[in-house]
C-alpha cells in the first residue's frame, strides 16, 4: 500500500515509468508515480499512527484522529528543537569526533580514551 502526497490517497501499486532524459542508450531512470495524479511524492503507506500506534485501516494521513494528529505534531516539533540542541552540546560534538576518529584510523578508542589521546597531542 501506497499514499501520495500531492493527492493524499492511498493505492495498491505506483505506476513506473522510465525516464531517459533525452539519451538515446540506458541506462535510464526508473520513476515511480502515483496512478491517480502522477504526483511522484509517493511513500509507503503508514500502517500505525506517529502518535498512539494503533493501527490504520481505511484513514488517510499519518494519524488516526485529530488528537492524535495534534498531539503528533507537537512531538515531533519537540524531538526536532531536541536534535537542533544536542547538535551544539559539547558532549555530543565530542562522540561525534570520537567516531569519525575511529572510522577514519581504525580503532575502536571510548571517548575518554580519544580526549586524552587529544590532549596529549596538544601538550607535544
Amino acid at each position: 500500500m501506497f499514499y501520495c502526497k500531492t493527492c493524499k490517497q492511498k493505492f495498491q501499486k505506483p505506476k513506473t515509468v522510465w525516464e531517459s532524459h533525452g539519451l538515446d542508450h540506458p541506462p535510464y531512470e526508473r520513476v515511480s508515480l502515483c496512478p491517480l495524479c502522477g504526483g511522484t511524492d509517493i511513500h509507503p503507506a503508514p500502517t500505525h499512527c506517529r502518535c498512539c500506534g494503533a493501527k490504520l485501516y481505511d484513514t488517510i494521513g499519518e494519524y488516526c484522529c485529530e488528537k492524535c494528529r495534534l498531539r503528533g505534531e507537537e512531538m515531533w516539533r519537540l524531538e526536532r528543537k531536541k536534535r537542533k540542541k544536542q547538535e551544539k552540546d559539547p558532549l555530543y560534538l565530542l562522540v561525534r569526533e570520537t567516531e569519525e576518529y575511529n572510522r577514519k584510523n581504525g580503532t575502536r578508542l571510548s571517548y575518554g580514551q580519544f580526549v586524552f589521546i587529544k590532549e596529549e597531542s596538544r601538550h607535544v
